[in-house]
């Protein structure tokens, strides 16, 4: 479970520089819970295919963190934005809001 959520925060990072297919999948599975065979059968495919697909966006997701870290790059700011929190809560939440949290 904690892997799949990995997955979710990673997608958020990067679901702009995935395919609408890609996105599309990723969703069906991981947001809306759907399993592969109810994503493989409106289109015809195979639930082996669907299963590839979501291994082959979990794959192009790591390696974009890999290159980029901006998942390490977001827990870091958090960390410094709770550290100024008290003494300087507008730059604290300037941070927060940079970084989406």
């Amino acid at each position: 479970m904690e892997k799949d959520l990995r997955y979710v925060e990673l997608f958020e990072l990067y679901q702009g520089l995935l395919t609408e297919r890609q996105r599309e999948l990723f969703r069906s599975h991981y947001y809306f819970d759907l399993s592969l065979a109810e994503i493989a059968e409106p289109d015809g495919n195979t639930r082996q295919n669907v299963y590839m697909a979501i291994k082959s966006v979990k794959k192009k997701l790591d390696e974009y963190e890999k290159l980029l870290n901006l998942k390490e790059k977001n827990q870091k700011l958090k960390a410094v934005a709770e550290k100024i929190k008290d003494e300087q809560p507008d730059v604290s939440k300037e941070i927060l809001d940079i970084i989406g949290e």
